[in-house]
């Protein structure tokens, strides 16, 4: 067969149609103006749609337009093309009336034959959420780590048809992209409310609709014809807690031809494919380009559809879609550095680089697994599987992969660290081997990729001092050294170490509980580690990775051995050994008859086995004679042995209930004395504890902490043993069935639905009932920064407590507490500062901070961000910097809409100043005086002297200012808006006041005009203005003075100058000190005015002439004037008409050479003649 060359690419169709957003005229968004395109190679990005109201979305988020490209012959699309952050994206969009995954592969097939060069599609849009598998929310974004289609298998007995989907995973790109993003954002947080609000200003469709974000039960379905929901029965809404910013979700994605509307197959779809979100497209592009499917969520997938959030639901993913294209690589970045193996000691730089790396609790996971019982897991070391991986021979087989996968509780951590710990001791001198054990319990960096990578590469640096060259390469030398800790730069530094290796080490790296970190990083960080070890296998580089994790059915390295713990004879004999070792029966034949039993029940689950032998010895301890029996009764499923030990007995249900409220809900682990104190304070509420607190600081301290701990958790929770020791649950599973199995409802149905709200108000009183019990007068002094008379409440807002600010306010309603000795003076500044949005939002009284779908702090996340508040009130701060939703909240919470600031300054004033007109209006409203008197800068104003904007002018007017208002000078508005340089303003008053035309020469008490005050500002543009609307230039003076074109002359003015010499000024008009303007000039050497007055027809000769004295002073200026502008005549005057004469050889000389430089022939004649040389010397 001879292969055949694709034929050239053929972009003979006229270029389309494009469909573009249009924005509203004077809104602050608007796309800019068409931009010639890129070549269509340059354009890397596709972008996506089904829908037209999700491409308008998507055409919002576009930094540039671009003008249309022709396409391919065999293109049917229609494009935009432009320009987000450094990415040329095309967008398209799917036919009207033609949805599924067929339309979708056949749009994005076209696309790829018109521009070849696209690397990465987003397909952005609607979906329907699954809530019974995640807390969805209508807004929410969920973003597709992976992509089931749901409407693929085969038809089986009963009609049924058995899903035959093979999950589709995004590319390695767009995985990595959305893991930087999702480091970035635990940082930071998303900024969807934010992009939503700056970029649809004006278009009220795409903001948070006001409507009631409505769930009902799988079993109850929409009753009316009416597209609505209602006239369905809203006692049946499953009770949630309310929340209205968008939350961004990551998971697994349905897809499949039809629309979801049945609750009831949602739910078993859901379940079967472990799937959060329903749409239409995706699975029909994951095969032709790597993409990833962002929707927003616009209904339930259940029969109580409409269309009511769908735009909203289209701007939010649009938004996501937009700040993953800020951290996505362009296709000019660099690629991965391959350096070469170096020496040499490690500088200062890399010291700074290894204590960056470290953080706390890297390796507490590790320390509180529990060592292997004696005589277990050495199975592994001979294991034919553990052989091969260890065998250098067989790395080509295996690429240095092994995964070991088995049920929650089945004792993988115990078999890594056993792992780990003998890797170490047996490679000590010819490798290097490192351990991270996720903990979903920990810190973020205890449970995510980011801080396996640091951990890690530490490990490595610090093992193999060799490789701390790779930070010497100029690539990785950074200007502030916390970049090296994104999750881009950390996988870079990473990857060049191992690579450095070189054939002289090995790297054994063991990562345990891949299902303890989250789904999507998993998936990014098992591809990268697949590409690594492809390039050490090349180079020879001695690289093993050891994962474990439960059973994953979408991931999975095609070379790698796989080993599964349960099915292992080792692991059974393990079991056995531990239940013969732990079992305290002393009848040897019922213990002959209990351990297969147990072996049987336990299916190969460690955890299991260890609480039912606890649970049998407690049983034989207290004189038990029914073993078998309560063996049979213990349920073999794990969640449901934890059911039951909860439910064995009611004692001390509300210590448990406690217990398990605050591992599950507290914002950190909790230290053992932190638990013992806040269940103490729940406790002794209901007089069920002692009145002294706990103290565990005693001798017995440690053991003290476990029995209580492990009492009033009923065995399923623990302290840890790390440096720094903390209560959390047994195991991962723990949670996994209080939570994603319902146990909590189950056992606590009062609860409800929605468990969170009910149990952060039951904390919070255990919080207030603490301090009110424990004082805390001592605990302001031992806060760091505040002073001793700090008031509590500004203490909380800068803290960030927002339950405990609503719990003050509740017996103190007063928030607008000044206190100049402190930083930030007012609790709300301390809250804006620090960029604690929730307790911003228990200060103004609001739920949340986003109000109408936009974050009304937006913008304001650091203290560089809080600006001018220096004087202000919160109130004439808000209003000052135009935010309308705070200042609304605070006048509605009491504040004064009259009162004054520190400075002296009412809030109006502050508005009028910065020209926001919406705050104006709301102040009048809530009573502001317009014509109110204050101090601005030793002079008083009323608001309409302070605004400068048409606009704002004509709603103060509108709003009753006065405009014939005076200062105590009598200037007229129109002298402060002169004042101001302020034509706009002058113009507006002007046209919207009778007679007011008629002030434009009105002189104040200092006899100064309108023009004079332009004149004294230098602005030039009121200047023109007020002339033609009849400003005399020769009515006036300033305060010493001076008219308007000696004010000009003394500020060297000359575009001034020369417009008061047009309007006939007096050019013989005096100063006080008899001086003409021509002589104001020479005193000041205002060369290019003089100039000007003397071309305007000034009688130079007659002024010197007529007062030879008082231009004595002068004359050198004058002989340096005339020999730059040329004046011959001038020059002569001085020296054969002028009786002063005196002019000194120095400066004849200076006047020549400035006649030579200008050219002046006849100027140098002249001072030739009268004894000027080029060059004494």
């Amino acid at each position: 067969m001879t292969s055949r060359r694709s034929p050239p690419e053929d972009f003979s169709r006229d270029p389309k149609r494009q469909r573009t957003f249009h924005y509203a005229p004077g809104t602050s968004h608007e796309l800019p103006c068409n931009a010639s395109p890129k070549p269509h190679e340059k354009y890397t990005v596709a972008w996506i749609c089904a829908l037209h109201i999700e491409m308008t979305a998507a055409e919002a988020m576009l930094d540039e337009l671009h003008d249309t490209l022709p396409t391919h012959v065999d293109d049917n699309n229609t494009y935009t093309l432009g320009r987000i952050h450094k990415h040329n994206v095309v967008i398209s969009c799917l036919p009207t009336g033609y949805y599924g995954t067929i339309n979708a592969a056949t749009v994005i097939s076209n696309l790829k034959r018109s521009f070849p060069s696209i690397r990465a599609g987003l397909m952005v849009g609607i979906g329907g959420g699954v809530p019974s598998k995640a807390d969805l929310r209508l807004g929410d974004v969920v973003v597709g780590t992976r992509v089931m289609q749901c409407d693929m298998g085969k038809i089986v007995e009963n009609g049924q048809l058995q899903r035959t989907a093979i999950a589709r995973i995004p590319h390695q790109l767009l995985c990595t992209a959305v893991s930087a993003l999702r480091a970035k954002q635990e940082r930071d947080g998303t900024s969807i409310t934010s992009i939503v609000a700056q970029k649809f200003v004006g278009h009220s469709g795409y903001h948070r609709p006001d409507l009631s974000d409505d769930l009902f039960p799988p079993t109850y379905d929409h009753e009316s014809s009416n597209i609505f929901c209602n006239q369905c029965d809203h006692t049946k809404l499953v009770p949630r807690r309310q929340r209205s910013d968008p939350n961004i979700h990551y998971g697994a994605i349905a897809s499949g031809n039809q629309v979801m509307r049945s609750a009831f197959q949602r739910d078993i779809i859901g379940q079967e494919l472990d799937v959060i979100c329903f749409e239409m497209e995706a699975a029909g592009l994951m095969d032709i380009l790597p993409c990833l499917p962002i929707r927003g969520i616009c209904d339930y997938s259940d029969s109580h559809k409409n269309k009511s959030w769908q735009r909203y639901a289209a701007a939010t993913a649009a938004a996501f879609a937009t700040e993953l294209l800020a951290v996505l690589p362009s296709s000019e970045a660099r690629e991965r550095l391959e350096l070469p193996s170096r020496t040499g000691p490690p500088d200062d730089y890399c010291q700074q680089l290894l204590e960056l790396l470290n953080f706390d609790q890297k390796d507490s996971r590790q320390s509180s697994i529990k060592t292997a019982h004696a005589k277990t897991c050495r199975w592994l070391l001979t294991h034919a599987d553990y052989e091969a991986w260890l065998d250098p021979k067989r790395l080509i087989q295996h690429h240095g992969f092994l995964w070991i996968r088995g049920k929650p509780g089945a004792g993988k951590s115990t078999l890594m660290k056993f792992a780990y710990g003998n890797m170490r001791k047996a490679r000590r001198r010819h490798g290097t081997t490192a351990a991270f054990f996720f903990n979903a319990r920990g810190d973020y960096m205890e449970r995510s990729v980011p801080g396996m990578y640091r951990s890690l590469l530490l490990q490595l640096l610090q093992g193999v001092p060799e490789v701390q060259s790779v930070v010497d390469n100029p690539d990785f030398e950074y200007e502030d050294l916390n970049e090296c800790l994104q999750l881009d730069h950390l996988k870079e530094l990473f990857w060049s170490a191992v690579l450095a290796l070189g054939q002289q080490h090995s790297f054994t790296c063991f990562i345990d509980a891949l299902d303890e970190c989250d789904e999507q990083q998993v998936m990014d960080m098992v591809r990268f580690f697949e590409d690594l070890a492809i390039q050490t296998t090349e180079k020879n580089v001695k690289f093993r990775i050891c994962f474990s994790s439960r059973h994953y059915p979408y991931i999975f390295v095609p070379e790698s051995i796989d080993l599964v713990l349960e099915h292992q004879p080792g692991h059974t004999e393990d079991l056995a050994t531990f239940v013969d070792s732990r079992l305290r029966i002393r009848d040897s034949a019922l213990r002959s008859q209990l351990q297969p039993d147990i072996l049987q029940k336990a299916s190969g689950v460690f955890l299991w086995v260890s609480l039912v032998v606890d649970i049998l010895n407690d049983q034989y301890a207290r004189g038990g004679m029914d073993l078998r029996k309560r063996l049979k009764e213990i349920p073999d499923d794990l969640h449901a042995l934890f059911k039951d030990m909860l439910r064995r007995d009611e004692h001390n249900k509300e210590s448990l209930l406690l217990c398990i409220l605050w591992i599950l809900c507290a914002k950190r682990p909790l230290d053992p004395s932190e638990f013992s104190h806040a269940l103490w304070s729940g406790l002794l509420m209901n007089g069920q504890a002692d009145e002294e607190p706990p103290n565990l600081t005693r001798a017995d301290g440690s053991s003290a902490a476990d029995r209580f701990v492990i009492g009033s958790s009923k065995g399923l929770a623990e302290v840890t043993k790390a440096r720094q020791p903390r209560v959390q649950f047994i195991h991962e599973s723990v949670r996994d069935f209080l939570l994603k199995s319902g146990g909590l409802r189950e056992l606590w149905p009062d609860l409800g639905y929605d468990w969170q709200i009910q149990a952060h108000e039951r904390l919070k009183e255990c919080c207030s009932y603490y301090l009110e019990y424990n004082p805390v007068q001592t605990f302001k002094h031992n806060t760091r920064r505040y002073r001793a008379t700090a008031n509590f409440l500004y203490i909380l807002a800068d803290k960030g407590f927002p339950n405990l600010i609503l719990r003050w306010l509740e017996d103190n309603p007063q928030t607008d507490i000044f206190d100049e000795k402190e930083r930030f003076r007012y609790p709300l500044f301390a809250a804006l500062a620090n960029g604690n949005k929730s307790s911003v939002a228990a200060l103004l009284g609001i739920s949340t901070i986003i109000q109408d779908g936009v974050d009304i702090t937006a913008g304001l996340s650091h203290i560089k961000d809080l600006t001018n508040f220096i004087g202000r009130t919160p109130l004439s701060w808000a209003c000052q910097e135009g935010r309308r939703g705070i200042a609304s909240f605070l006048l509605q919470n009491g504040a004064s809409a009259s009162g004054k600031d520190p400075e002296g300054r009412t809030a109006l004033s502050r508005a009028s100043e910065s020209d926001q007109d919406a705050v104006i209006e709301m102040l009048i409203e809530y009573g502001a005086d317009v014509n109110s008197t204050e101090r601005v800068g030793g002079q008083f104003y009323v608001p309409i002297l302070l605004a400068s904007k048409e606009a704002t002018i004509q709603r103060l007017l509108e709003q009753g200012a006065d405009p014939n208002t005076r200062t105590m000078n009598c200037s007229t508005i129109i002298h402060h808006m002169a004042r101001r340089g302020n034509d706009t303003g002058i113009r507006a008053v002007i046209s919207q006041v009778k007679g007011m035309i008629d002030d434009v020469n009105a002189t104040n008490n200092d006899g100064s005009t309108p023009l004079i005050e332009a004149t004294t500002g230098g602005h030039e543009a009121v200047a023109k203005l007020l002339i033609q609307l009849g400003a005399d230039v020769n009515i006036g003076r300033t305060t010493v003075g001076h008219t308007a074109l000696i004010e000009a002359i003394t500020y060297n003015n000359l575009k001034l100058v020369e417009l008061y010499i047009r309007h006939d000024a007096d050019l013989s008009a005096r100063c006080p000190d008899g001086h003409a303007p021509i002589l104001r000039a020479f005193m000041l050497k205002r060369w290019e005015v003089i100039e000007l007055l003397f071309n305007a027809g000034v009688d130079l000769l007659a002024a010197i002439s007529g007062d030879p004295e008082v231009w004595e002073v002068h004359q050198d200026d004058i002989l340096m004037w005339a020999s730059q502008f040329g004046h011959a005549s001038i020059v002569e005057f001085l020296f054969r008409g002028y009786s002063k004469c005196h002019i000194s050889s120095e400066t004849k000389d200076a006047a020549l050479k400035i006649a030579l430089s200008q050219d002046f022939i006849i100027v140098v004649g002249v001072l030739r003649v009268f004894g000027a040389v080029e060059d004494r010397s």
